[in-house]
């Protein structure tokens, strides 16, 4: 409210609370708790919460991070990039424009730069290395899975440029492509994911501590289990 409260209004906010936890107690003594499946729903979900509190670590370390990463590789690999220039040609969709794809590579050949032929593309004609699944969605289908089929046949190492022109097809037109730069799969590092692993690890960390404790809850109790089985016999 912005203000202190008024005698009358802290006295009708104490009487309100002593009458709620009567209230509460007497529910308790009579049992009222006992098969309700939202009350019982609601206790076990706090004593969830209680033990994953006391089974909590402080903040990861960054080694620790690390460690988690390497021990689930699987989620933080990081797929190949591989970056080109090409020289972009329209065409139709039944047409190769068989003419100016060779005009162009006669160009190339002879050292005219690729900046200077072919027609404007959106996305440039120098592309940041890009995995395949970042190509196909851009070029189309395909298009990024044979670029590095070139690449796997020998066409360009990591930070080497290759000695070909080739021809692609996306679904704009044609490309005459020029591998520049080849990066191999690796695992991210700390800085990239942090925020995944941290939370990987402490859920890892939640969940062996709830294990623990219901290892050591279920230690306490005898469990008796009745089980009536029906078991129909053939006349």
């Amino acid at each position: 409210m912005g203000r202190d409260p008024t005698v009358e209004e802290l006295r009708a906010g104490v009487r309100i609370w002593a009458d709620e936890e009567i209230l509460y107690r007497e529910a308790l003594a009579l049992g009222l708790e006992r098969g309700d499946p939202i009350i019982r729903r609601r206790l076990v979900q706090k004593m969830g919460f209680l033990i994953e509190e006391q089974g909590a670590r402080a903040e990861p370390s960054d080694a620790e991070l690390e460690a988690w990463i390497h021990a689930h590789a699987d989620r933080f690999q990081r797929a190949p990039r591989i970056g080109f220039t090409h020289v972009f040609v329209s065409s139709s969709s039944r047409v190769v424009p068989e003419a100016e794809l060779g005009r162009i590579e006669r160009a190339l050949d002879e050292g005219r730069p690729a900046l200077e032929l072919g027609e404007a593309f959106v996305l440039g004609q120098v592309l940041a290395p890009k995995t395949a699944a970042d190509l196909d969605r851009q070029f189309g289908p395909k298009f990024g899975d044979t670029l590095f089929a070139l690449a796997d046949e020998g066409e360009g190492t990591q930070g080497e440029a290759g000695a070909q022109w080739h021809r692609l097809r996306s679904l704009y037109g044609w490309h005459l492509v020029h591998i520049d730069t080849l990066m191999p799969g690796r695992l991210a590092g700390v800085d990239e994911v942090r925020a995944q692993a941290r939370e990987g690890l402490l859920e890892a960390d939640r969940e062996r501590a709830r294990v623990e404790a219901m290892d050591e809850l279920r230690d306490r109790y005898e469990v008796e289990v009745e089980v009536e089985v029906e078991v129909e016999v053939e006349p």
